[in-house]
């Protein structure tokens, strides 16, 4: 069955909405979010269906897929910060777990394909790694957050068994992602408003490798499942090895762009994973899909965007609480 209409949670977040703005010409998107923290108004793209509803609202979710009818749904939506998972996870069960739940049973009810976006912190920490984590690696996740995403995992691996009634649904885990419109409790561009505020950058003191990979490069990979996916496989969204980097030296990096800032360094939070890093070979073969922006790229078009466009930033930041 060809895919013409897609249902997009989480449309108004950081990644959906670089899904929508890239691929709102070649799918009808139907757009849901509950308009809660990392949501943005600015991110409503043009031409996308905009409905408000919290995806773990099982009577609300029915309503809208009766209404919209699409062939498929790319489950987005997700609470995703380390940091308040630590303090409260209250939310994190709510969205990643419920919510993954109903828009599942939807999906198998109706015969729809679903793309769950998950991420590289299901996997744990890396730090004593041999090789990079592969699909088959087991899922160690070590924090609140990371344990919600593997979670709702495994439910979906759940669902996706049972023959003719099982629900077709392919899964990505997508490693460290940077680029326009991401909210600035992360570390880019919250490091851009603070340097640009003649605040210090709060840096952890230990230092944490990950892979940094630009957005468009990841919702190229999601779309790349939504399309060439087999059921019930799992598949690594990450660039190539030169894009691995410590963190202190990309908030360097980023200041260099910026033209001035301080960092501090600043005591390790809880669950502290010190290194992430993935083999994305399986997509490569079967998605034919590889990142294609390297580092320097990726930081120099994310500081660009992010200094073009401060009144969104100064939105954003106002609406972090505290």
């Amino acid at each position: 069955m060809a895919i013409e209409r897609i249902l997009v949670t989480g449309h108004l977040g950081f990644i959906a909405s670089a899904f929508c703005e890239a691929y709102a010409g070649t799918y009808e998107i139907v757009g849901v979010d509950f308009g809660g923290w990392g949501s943005m108004e600015k991110n409503l793209m043009e031409g996308v269906a905009d409905f408000r509803a919290d995806i773990a609202d099982g009577q609300r979710m029915e309503e809208i897929l009766d209404e919209t009818r699409p062939e498929a749904i790319l489950n987005f939506a997700a609470e995703s910060h380390v940091d308040r998972s630590n303090e409260d996870d209250r939310s994190f069960w709510r969205s990643n777990v419920m919510g993954t739940r109903i828009l599942a049973l939807q999906a198998r009810q109706r015969g729809l394909r679903m793309v769950q976006v998950s991420t590289d912190e299901v996997y744990g920490d890396a730090k004593n790694t041999e090789r990079a984590w592969t699909e088959t690696d087991k899922m160690q996740p070590k924090n609140p957050y990371s344990v919600t995403k593997a979670a709702a995992e495994m439910l979906l691996r759940v669902y996706a068994e049972g023959g003719k009634e099982s629900l077709n649904v392919v899964i990505t885990r997508g490693a460290n992602t940077i680029g326009p419109r991401q909210f600035p409790e992360k570390a880019v561009p919250k490091a851009i408003w603070c340097f640009t505020h003649d605040r210090p950058f709060p840096l952890f003191r230990t230092p944490a490798r990950r892979m940094w990979m630009h957005v468009r490069d990841h919702v190229d990979g999601i779309e790349a499942a939504l399309r060439e996916g087999k059921r019930g496989e799992v598949y690594n969204l990450a660039p190539g090895a030169a894009s691995e980097e410590i963190t202190e030296k990309v908030i360097q990096k980023v200041r260099e762009l910026v033209g001035r800032g301080e960092i501090q360094k600043v005591d390790d939070r809880p669950n502290y994973d010190l290194r992430y890093w993935m083999d994305a070979s399986k997509a490569k073969k079967e998605l034919s899909w590889e990142a294609q922006r390297d580092l320097k790229e990726t930081l120099q078009d994310t500081a660009e965007w992010y200094l073009a466009n401060m009144d969104w930033l100064e939105e954003a930041w106002k609406s972090i609480p505290g």
